[in-house]
């Protein structure tokens, strides 16, 4: 899969990477969890809080809140992918709710975490590649996958709890995402 197929895509359909990604994320969760609805804990930066020049200061204002997503089948791919970027849209906007106060007695709202981090990172080497990466490590969540460009490509590191998933279970969601982007782009 090559990244600058990707990027024509958003670039003609209007959407972002984000939402695409999201979208291939969601779409795997549901294929493989057998339901028609999916709830990601999707991070924002919190740069829509309404502080005063909060573009110029230092630190970290991210949140983590649900993003759902309804696979009834009824829209088509790119109108699933637009509907998301509404909904990313929607979340960055109320970037300042508090997720404790959603989660009615201490119950979670999504097992599934997605970062997609979209901060400048030096590319000094030049790829035309999607790499997926997986990585074990301890997490409050059981699944927590994160994206971003590096050196004209996209990565996706997807971190997982090994206590509760088989290296083959996490490489073959990883491949199932690829073969849905694919799907995607065609």
């Amino acid at each position: 899969l090559e990244y600058e197929k990707l990027k024509l895509f958003s670039s003609e359909y209007g959407v972002t990477l984000n939402a695409v990604l999201q979208y291939t994320w969601h779409k795997t969760l549901s294929i493989y969890g057998n339901t028609q609805t999916t709830v990601v804990g999707t991070t924002v930066s919190g740069r829509n809080l309404p502080i005063d020049n909060i573009e110029e200061s230092v630190g970290l204002y991210i949140n983590t809140l649900p993003l759902i997503v309804s696979h009834d089948g009824d829209e088509c791919i790119l109108d699933s992918i637009k509907i998301i970027q509404s909904n990313i849209t929607d979340i960055n906007s109320n970037s300042d709710v508090n997720l404790a106060k959603l989660q009615q007695f201490g119950r979670r709202l999504f097992d599934s975490l997605f970062v997609f981090e979209n901060y400048p990172i030096s590319n000094k080497v030049t790829k035309n590649t999607i790499s997926l990466i997986k990585v074990v490590e301890e997490l409050d969540y059981p699944l927590g996958l994160i994206a971003y460009e590096y050196n004209n490509a996209i990565k996706v590191n997807l971190k997982y709890a090994g206590e509760l998933f088989a290296p083959e279970t996490i490489k073959t969601l990883l491949n199932t995402m690829l073969i849905i982007l694919n799907q995607v782009l065609k």
